[in-house]
């Protein structure tokens, strides 16, 4: 799970190029590689992770504790593409992306 999750993340940190930041913002919009299939490969990566420890490592307290971390994610995600929504070209890219996370499900 730890390649797995490894991988993903080196895949969609690539596939930003130099259009990455830490707080939402208005950059480049990036349609290529992973963010072909999902909005927050990134994110994807690191919820990949968390399961992976939720599972090899299992105690109710793991589990809240990596779950928060997840909400946090998610919570920071939308309020991202709350934000980026009003440009036309993001508002365009979510209706061709529609997965937040994982493809298919999310």
């Amino acid at each position: 799970m730890a390649i797995c999750r490894l991988a993903v993340i080196v895949w969609a940190r690539l596939s930003l190029g130099r259009n990455i930041g830490f707080v939402p913002a208005q950059r480049e919009i990036v349609t290529s590689g992973a963010y072909r299939y999902v909005r927050h490969p990134i994110y994807t990566g690191l919820f990949l992770g968390s399961l992976g420890v939720a599972v090899r490592a299992y105690s109710p307290r793991n589990v809240l504790i990596l779950g928060l971390g997840i909400l946090w994610l998610l919570i920071k995600s939308i309020v991202e593409e709350n934000f980026r929504r009003a440009d036309p070209q993001y508002a365009a890219y979510l209706q061709k992306v529609r997965a937040r996370w994982i493809p298919f499900v999310v």
